[in-house]
């Protein structure tokens, strides 16, 4: 059957509707039928965001589409306000402004502004603008790019409740045994309790109104005694039973997130500050913990105690038990408006107190930077906003609380009033005994107690659904920088090839482009260039701390993403121009460097440091602390201990960036030295900004702008008077001003 024009641009428009991203799906729909109209012959729709901000700079939405064609700016009544061929733009950025930010591109006749929209719609708007690049800049293929949109777009669904509750069960499960002991503990101490009402029912009806059957109350007494003795027993039975499950509850989760922050690869750290992981560490975990070991035991035993309860106020009168029922349908309503509600308030609650915890850790983290610029009241009016602001979300919750919670707690009143009223009626004209009734009603709120509750851990619920999807996010964040299916141990010479190496930090500014470099085995390169010019990006990926968005790195002609991380990092050292300790002891710092090194090769590495010497000096010697992050220290001596590291590391690729900035004059001739002994053999890269830390390499590289613009030896860049030239005549001229004049005369 042959298909007619209709039917063909029938297909055509199907398949160009494809959208590979959007943050709004039901918001995009709105332009549609103007895609449908504008778009052309196997022109593919990649992604489509809304801005907030119209062209007249007033609130009102416009539509920013990018094909694999063009760049269109579209308002909601279907006009294209703006359009740009992918061919014509260089590259896309964004312009933060006052409040506002702007999507920009580059082309042949200067940059051109295609949307403005507000900074809470920066997330998708950065996405874009990656998407831009990696078509104009880095020419991917349409269906690379398609497969990443997919990605995103996956990212930026939230998880059901349903599947976030089933994941947390799945991660508690090693403490199963103990939550089913917890269980059958607490069903039995609550069917033991449901005794002393009908105990109560037998003492009025049989003893005290009748006045007869005195032999009872004696029975009936040890009774109520035997049942609080047990429950007694098994609530401290229960306790201790909750306290073990608590206990590996903690240890379980918060080591398994903790070893799931370790892994994660250095671009997850840049996406979320100290605070906010350290809140999902402690907090998050402990509302999954309260969660499991006591709202889920609470709902099921509640669950079964309205069941049980119920059949027992049934049997007892069918009438009355339709009157305290009327409260549950508007409980259950209630109960689903909240559910469906509540969490835009806990998740507002929960990211002001990651922001309060933010504030926290940064501030005792640099005491030295906010001091020295007297910041104490600026940083503490900045935490009091933030506090207040948190404050605020719990005041909008307990609002939000009121409109629901009163009014259902009101309708359980009223049932309970009517029950009395026709119950009483009952009562005085015989129909029910004076012991039924009273039964009746402390069953019957036995009967509410577990729904109310019900209500109350439908809520501690909803919060622990927030922090379990937090704690997801790091659990299955993938690893950007992993090992391939083929990677192994591989002893390295040293050869490094960087090929076409594109990389960005944060999808949008290039800190490297184009970069090619060779470098031979056991080779000394310098690489020198101004500040940002990403002499440190180079290196970072050499180690793959990150992964570069397009080009290849080998060593020794292999892939180094078919090289095992642990492999690639054993043989590869790094000497930090700040280096940062762990607060464990000198010795110990030292001994990062090799696994299991004895106290005789840590001095070893020490002395050709020149580190052993102040090191004797310290209180205690190899075992004196070095404070967090190395405080206790000073930079050079930091820098020191660093060396020592990489010295005992005994690495095939060695890493220098600045290795003596931190030094004085005398210092640094001591520790050049043993940088001299630690090169020896090896390939070694040494980032500088002081040029005559490059005095014995055999090439140096200039970058700039994030790519190598010169290279070749000392003498050989002067002579072409480029940019090394530049950097070199004004080191020397600041050295220079700095010789006193009776000196240079």
């Amino acid at each position: 059957m042959e298909r007619s024009p209709k039917m063909e641009d029938a297909l055509v428009s199907s398949h160009k509707l494809i959208t590979y991203y959007t943050d709004e799906p039901e918001k995009s729909e709105e332009i549609r039928p103007v895609l449908n109209r504008i778009l052309v012959r196997d022109e593919d729709i990649l992604a489509i965001v809304r801005s907030d901000i119209s062209r007249n700079g007033i609130y009102n939405d416009e539509y920013l589409v990018t094909t694999n064609k063009r760049v269109l700016a579209i308002s909601t009544d279907g006009q294209v306000l703006k359009e740009f061929n992918l061919r014509e733009i260089k590259s896309a950025s964004i312009r933060p402004y006052l409040g506002v930010c702007a999507l920009v591109v580059n082309t042949d006749s200067g940059s051109k502004t295609v949307v403005v929209y507000s900074k809470r719609r920066k997330s998708a708007f950065e996405k874009v603008v990656t998407l831009i690049n990696d078509m104009v800049l880095l020419k991917i293929p349409t269906n690379e790019l398609k497969s990443t949109l997919r990605q995103y777009l996956s990212f930026g669904k939230r998880p059901t409740k349903r599947s976030v509750f089933f994941k947390i069960l799945k991660m508690t499960s090693s403490t199963w045994p103990l939550i089913v002991l917890t269980l059958f503990l607490s069903v039995l101490a609550s069917l033991i309790g449901l005794l002393p009402p009908y105990l109560m029912k037998i003492l009025i009806d049989q003893v005290l109104v009748p006045r007869a059957h005195f032999d009872l109350l004696t029975k009936i007494v040890i009774g109520l005694l035997a049942v609080y003795a047990s429950t007694s027993l098994l609530n401290i039975a229960r306790s201790y039973v909750r306290l073990k499950l608590n206990q590996k509850l903690t240890f379980k989760l918060r080591a398994l997130i903790y070893s799931k922050i370790q892994f994660l690869s250095l671009d997850y750290y840049d996406k979320y500050s100290y605070g906010d992981l350290y809140s999902r560490v402690m907090d998050d975990v402990s509302r999954i913990i309260t969660f499991v070991s006591v709202n889920l035991e609470a709902v099921i035993i509640d669950a079964a105690m309205i069941a049980f309860v119920g059949i027992l106020l049934v049997s007892m009168s069918p009438l009355l038990t339709l009157i305290s029922m009327l409260p549950i349908p508007i409980s259950i309503i209630g109960t689903m408006i909240y559910r469906k509600t509540a969490p835009k308030y806990y998740q507002r609650s929960w990211n002001k107190w990651s922001e309060v915890i933010s504030i926290l850790s940064e501030t005792l983290a640099a005491p030295i930077l906010i001091k020295s610029f007297n910041k104490e009241p600026v940083m503490i009016k900045k935490f009091k906003k933030k506090m207040t602001e948190h404050l605020t979300t719990g005041i909008d919750i307990f609002k939000y609380e009121q409109k629901l919670w009163p009014a259902i707690g009101f309708s359980f009143t009223i049932s309970n009033l009517l029950i009395w009223w026709y119950g009483g009626t009952n009562v005085i004209h015989g129909i029910l005994t004076l012991g039924s009734l009273t039964a009746f009603t402390s069953y019957m709120w036995r009967f509410y107690g577990p729904i109310n509750d019900l209500l109350n851990h439908v809520r501690a619920i909803q919060r622990a659904m927030v922090s379990g999807e937090r704690l997801l996010e790091i659990l299955e964040a993938e690893l950007s920088v992993k090992d391939s299916p083929h990677a192994k141990d591989v002893e390295i010479k040293g050869e490094i090839d960087m090929k076409n190496i594109w990389f960005t930090y944060d999808g949008i500014y290039y800190a490297l482009h184009n970069v090619n470099l060779h470098i031979k085995p056991g080779e000394h390169v310098g690489i020198v260039g101004p500040s940002g010019a990403g002499k440190t990006t180079l290196v970072k990926l050499l180690l793959r701390l990150y992964e570069p968005q397009r080009g290849e790195i080998y060593i020794d002609g292999i892939n180094i993403k078919d090289i095992k991380l642990s492999s690639l990092r054993r043989q590869i050292a790094i000497v930090l121009q700040n280096p940062v300790l762990l607060n464990i002891s000198i010795a110990e710092n030292i001994a990062l460097g090799k696994e299991n090194a004895s106290l005789d090769e840590i001095i070893a590495a020490a002395k050709a440091a020149k580190a052993h010497e102040f090191i004797m000096r310290l209180p205690e010697a190899y075992d004196t602390l070095a404070g967090r992050r190395g405080k206790r220290l000073s930079g050079g001596e930091r820098q020191r201990i660093a060396i020592a590291m990489a010295l005992l590391k005994d690495p095939k690729i060695l890493i220098l960036d600045e290795p003596t900035s931190s030094l004085d004059a005398l210092k640094e001739k001591e520790v050049s030295e043993a940088v001299d002994e630690l090169t020896k053999g090896r390939t070694t890269i040494i980032i500088a900004h002081r040029l005559s830390t490059l005095r014995k390499v055999d090439r140096i590289i200039v970058m700039d702008k994030g790519t190598i613009v010169e290279e070749g030896t000392h003498e050989e860049l002067l002579k072409k008077g480029g940019l090394y030239k530049q950097l070199f005549e004004a080191q020397v001229e600041g050295l220079t001003r700095m010789v006193p004049t009776q000196i240079r005369k």
